[in-house]
């Protein structure tokens, strides 16, 4: 896999984990080296080896705090994170005064963070940085607006700790899963856990012309019903959590579509199996698949129940970055590691560590 090439089909990439040191700044580093030979060839050379993007102008950001040289949680060494000349860079005023490379400020913004303002700056020389930036999604889908405004042909949002809602396509055109041996001692576990979570970001969208149409109309509420006609009803649900009552009592024989406008969560699937057999046959659409808090084993209960879920808009997973090593002093043979992954999904799956650039 040209793990490059995939990066560069989007405007902009989200890089999230389900673990601490699971290889996330490992994953970023890789990609601005790769961007960097990349840029350096085109200087080079002045040969657009891909015509639709030509030279890389790289936006990064975060959610939260990345890059520091010790992991807060854990207090083991990360690695740094090293940007290249002409980056376009939003992280909170603190890094900004830290870092030891020069500058160029070209907005500081509204958005308060416990390390200060967020400030856009590009970078004029090469250095190290720390990433600290917004903690709400919305507030990063605007820094990514900003960066590209500010000229960023790529944007690149590091990821904190569980954050998966980062890979909103509403937030991020793509999407990197990284996860690891930290996960479990066994790697059966370990797999079992990984493979899950990735099939579940990946999980299919709804291909429905008509449904479409429909959606329009409600998709500004907590919870609709689409009849097999296409006719529809909203619920009055201020929320999608312990609403599994209403719901059920809504279905009918007519009923092909559930649409829940926030997240699915194991208390209504579990009281939606308890209450009857309605459910089996009605879709339950979820606006994305990171909006999916579901544990594995309720999942497959609900899937062998001839229960269905998909969502509106599909997550665009480039692939899963896998370390095998874990902090705990373990590590798992890497190429049975990841053959067995791959065996289990159809997503690319590759350790960064092992491509050269």
């Amino acid at each position: 896999m040209d793990i490059l090439k995939e990066v560069l089909r989007y405007r902009s990439i989200s890089i999230i984990g389900n673990y601490k040191n699971v290889g996330k700044t490992t994953t970023l580093n890789y990609i601005l080296k790769a961007i960097l030979k990349y840029n350096t060839h085109q200087r080079c050379t002045k040969d657009v080896v891909n015509k639709t993007r030509g030279y890389i102008t790289l936006g990064l950001t975060s959610i939260g705090v990345d890059g520091e040289s010790s992991d807060i949680v854990t207090k083991t060494k990360k690695p740094r994170i090293y940007v290249s000349k002409g980056t376009l860079i939003a992280t909170a005023k603190s890094c900004v005064l830290s870092s030891d490379i020069s500058k160029e400020i070209l907005e500081v913004s509204d958005i308060n963070t416990p390390l200060g303002n967020v400030i856009i700056f590009r970078s004029l020389s090469d250095g190290y940085i720390e990433l600290a930036g917004p903690s709400i999604n919305s507030q990063i889908k605007y820094i990514c607006e900003r960066l590209k405004n500010y000229g960023a042909t790529l944007s690149i949002v590091d990821g904190a700790l569980s954050r998966k809602t980062l890979g909103s396509p509403s937030i991020t055109e793509g999407t990197i899963f990284c996860s690891g041996a930290i996960l479990n001692k066994d790697m059966s576990k370990s797999i079992g856990q990984i493979v899950y979570e990735a099939n579940i970001l990946n999980t299919s969208s709804i291909e429905d012309p008509e449904f479409s149409k429909v959606y329009q109309s409600i998709k500004e509420h907590k919870i609709g019903l689409v009849n097999k006609d296409y006719t529809y009803e909203i619920l009055n649900i201020s929320t999608t959590l312990n609403c599994y009552k209403e719901v059920y009592d809504s279905i009918n024989e007519n009923t092909k579509y559930v649409v829940m406008n926030g997240i699915l969560t194991n208390n209504f699937i579990e009281n939606l199996i308890r209450s009857g057999n309605k459910y089996k046959n009605v879709t339950i659409l979820i606006i994305d698949s990171t909006k999916i808090f579901l544990g594995k084993e309720i999942y497959d209960k609900f899937i062998k129940l001839n229960g269905c879920i998909k969502v509106i808009n599909k997550l665009n997973l480039i692939g899963i970055s896998i370390n095998p090593t874990s902090i705990n002093g373990y590590r798992f043979d890497e190429e049975q590691f990841i053959d067995r992954i791959q065996s289990k999904t159809k997503l690319n799956v590759f350790n960064v560590m092992k491509h050269e650039i």
